[in-house]
């Protein structure tokens, strides 16, 4: 569990339940008096309530208390949980003022009349498996989208740190265009409640730098959401082929598939099976459900021997 929080809300970080992959959700607590009786690093078990908004946690037992690194952090993003609304797909983007890393203001309206491939990181992240990995899949679709109407956004969540003079440096160690690729960044506080709709919220930590979940999101030429993909998993072509799709464009139905597959696998099995094919995923649990099929089959077999 982590600090900061209203005094009926908890911020955790959990495993997969009820479809949702693992992260980091803030849940409002029932009865709101059992919040008061939580700490930071409280290890907890509860009844989840993902149809309300937010979620709701309900019979919460503690299991005990962790250390919580985190309370003195090199970072100068703001320890605070945002009340906004969550967008969900079908709704329209907001449309907050940016400024990107060549120093022009801009707005996601700038961008419509194609699709937008939007994501969420922060320059100082060290863990080539998060915000670097998700850049350098940036810089591969680039390619594949050269001569499209299709844009790319990476929104920061560090904004206080990363201005336009730290984004440009970090677009050009991964040789971003900017007239088709956008680092975003501005007022912080305007910059992290744009990223808090989208469920994407920063907390810091003196052992990584910034915990925050993964999330990528698909915008039409309208500006409406058409994807939101909890996991890091997807590859360029399979992004590619989704918005091609959307635009009504001939596209590869089996990339779209393999997109479903692993966006599927992860809200099951949570962020261990991230970055995996949907494929493989699918194969993998059919050869272990066959495989305890079998099993079950020879056991009841042996039983029904042992009773003639």
């Amino acid at each position: 569990m982590l600090g900061n929080v209203p005094p009926d809300r908890i911020v955790l970080r959990h495993d997969a339940y009820l479809g949702k992959p693992a992260g980091i959700t803030t849940f409002r607590v029932v009865p709101a008096a059992r919040a008061h009786a939580l700490h930071p690093g409280d290890s907890i078990e509860g009844l989840a309530d993902a149809d309300s908004a937010p979620p709701t946690l309900s019979e919460i037992t503690s299991l005990g208390t962790q250390a919580v690194t985190g309370a003195a952090v090199a970072t100068d993003a703001p320890q605070v949980l945002r009340e906004v609304h969550h967008i969900s797909i079908g709704e329209f983007a907001p449309t907050p003022p940016f400024v990107d890393q060549t120093g022009h203001a801009f707005t996601l309206k700038d961008l419509a009349g194609g699709p937008v491939v939007m994501a969420f990181i922060y320059t100082r992240c060290r863990d080539a498996r998060e915000c670097p990995l998700i850049s350098a899949k940036f810089k591969q679709m680039q390619s594949l989208f050269a001569g499209t109407s299709t844009h790319l956004v990476l929104v920061t969540l560090d904004p206080a740190y990363d201005t336009p003079a730290v984004l440009a440096h970090y677009a050009r160690t991964f040789g971003a265009d900017p007239a088709r690729w956008r680092f975003a960044t501005g007022n912080p506080d305007t910059v992290l409640d744009f990223a808090a709709q989208f469920d994407v919220t920063a907390f810091p930590d003196e052992r990584v730098g910034l915990i925050h979940p993964e999330r990528t999101v698909i915008l039409d030429g309208y500006g409406a959401v058409r994807e939101l993909i909890d996991e890091s998993s997807w590859s360029p072509d399979e992004i590619a082929q989704a918005t091609q799709n959307d635009q009504r464009i001939g596209s590869n139905p089996a990339a779209r598939i393999n997109l479903w597959l692993s966006e599927r696998a992860v809200a099951m099995c949570g962020n261990a099976v991230a970055g995996f094919s949907g494929f493989t995923d699918l194969l993998t649990v059919l050869a272990i459900a066959a495989f305890f099929g079998f099993l079950l089959f020879r056991v009841a077999r042996s039983i029904a021997r042992g009773t003639t």
